[in-house]
C-alpha cells in the first residue's frame, strides 16, 4: 500500500537564506524491505574488546565482492532505543541496514558498521523528551567511546574512502549521529539524522557537513525542536548545506519513511569531504 505523505523540507542555500517547498513523498514501493534473515546472512556479527576489557557488539556489512584493492564509502549507523541489547541482531531494523539493498549495492556499494548499545545505556546521556542539550555538559557515554574505537578499527582494518564517510541514526541514534558529527566534524562527509536533537551552540562547529535531517511534526518523544534548533543555528553561516524534511501529521516513526527514499541515498553518497 502507498501512502502519500506531505512534506516540508526547509533547504538552507549557501547563501543562508531559508527556502521552504512542499511537496507530497509516496513513501510506498521504494527501497525494498527484507526479513531480518537477510539482514543476518548479509552481515557478520562481531565483539569488540579494548585494552581495558570493554566489550560492544557490531554487526558490519561488506559489500558483494569486496576488493581490498578497491575504496569504498562507510556508513555509521546508530540504531534506536528499542534495538539496545546483547543479541546482536536488534539493531539490523531496515532503517539501519536497509542499505544493504541489491539495487542500492548495485549503485553505491559500500560498508555499514552497525554497533549495538547495551541495554540501559545511550549514545548520549540526556533525556530524549527535552531535544537540544549543552554539549560542553554532557561527557562522552561508553558506548559513544566504543563506537569510536569500532570505527576507528574499521577504518584502519578495511578499505575504508576516508573523504566518503558518512554518519546516520533515528531516534536515540540521531541523538549519536548528531553527538558524533559535533565530536569529530573532521572527519564526516554527511550525515543523516533522523528525529534527533543536539546542541546549537555547535553549529558552526559542524557547519562545512552537508546534512539532511528528518522529524515528524507530531513527534511526541523527541520534540521537532531538536532538528528545527540545529537548522536554525546553522543557517548563520554562509555555504553550509544543512537541510531537515519535517513529515507532516507523522509521529517518531519518521526514521520508517526517511531511509526508503532513492533520493537520499543518492544525496548521501555524493557528498565528499574534500568538498
Amino acid at each position: 500500500m502507498k501512502n502519500h505523505i506531505a512534506v516540508f523540507i526547509f533547504v538552507f542555500s549557501q547563501f543562508a537564506t531559508a527556502q521552504i517547498f512542499f511537496s507530497d513523498k509516496d513513501s510506498g514501493d521504494k527501497i525494498s524491505e527484507h526479513h531480518l534473515s537477510f539482514y543476518e546472512n548479509n552481515t557478520t556479527a562481531n565483539i569488540y574488546t579494548n585494552k581495558n576489557g570493554q566489550e560492544m557488539l557490531y554487526r558490519l556489512f561488506l559489500p558483494a565482492n569486496y576488493d581490498p584493492q578497491k575504496k569504498y564509502p562507510l556508513v555509521l549507523a546508530f540504531h534506536g532505543a528499542g534495538s539496545r541489547g546483547n543479541d546482536n541482531l536488534k539493531q539490523l531494523r531496515p532503517w539501519v541496514a536497509g542499505w544493504m539493498d541489491e539495487e542500492v549495492q548495485k549503485d553505491h556499494p559500500c560498508i555499514i558498521l552497525m554497533p549495538q548499545c547495551p541495554v540501559k545505556q545511550q549514545w548520549v546521556n540526556v533525556p530524549w523528551k527535552d531535544g537540544s542539550y549543552p554539549f560542553k555538559a554532557v561527557p562522552i557515554s561508553n558506548p559513544m567511546k566504543l563506537s569510536k574505537e569500532i570505527f576507528d578499527k574499521i577504518v584502519k582494518e578495511y578499505a575504508v574512502n576516508e573523504n566518503q564517510v558518512y554518519v546516520m541514526g533515528m531516534s536515540m541514534g540521531g541523538y549519536g549521529a548528531w553527538n558524533f558529527m559535533m565530536r569529530y566534524p573532521n572527519l564526516i562527509a554527511g550525515a543523516i539524522p533522523i528525529c534527533g536533537a543536539g546542541d546549537p551552540m555547535m553549529a558552526k562547529k559542524i557547519r562545512k557537513i552537508p546534512i539532511w535531517a528528518f522529524h515528524g511534526d507530531k513527534d511526541k518523544t523527541v520534540p521537532l525542536s531538536g532538528s528545527t534548533d540545529m537548522m536554525e543555528a546553522l543557517i548563520d553561516f554562509n555555504k553550509n548545506k544543512a537541510r531537515l524534511t519535517i513529515y507532516k501529521d507523522v509521529g517518531h516513526n519518521s526514521y520508517e519513511l526517511a531511509w526508503k527514499q532513492p533520493e537520499l541515498i543518492d544525496w548521501l553518497f555524493n557528498q565528499k569531504r574534500n568538498n
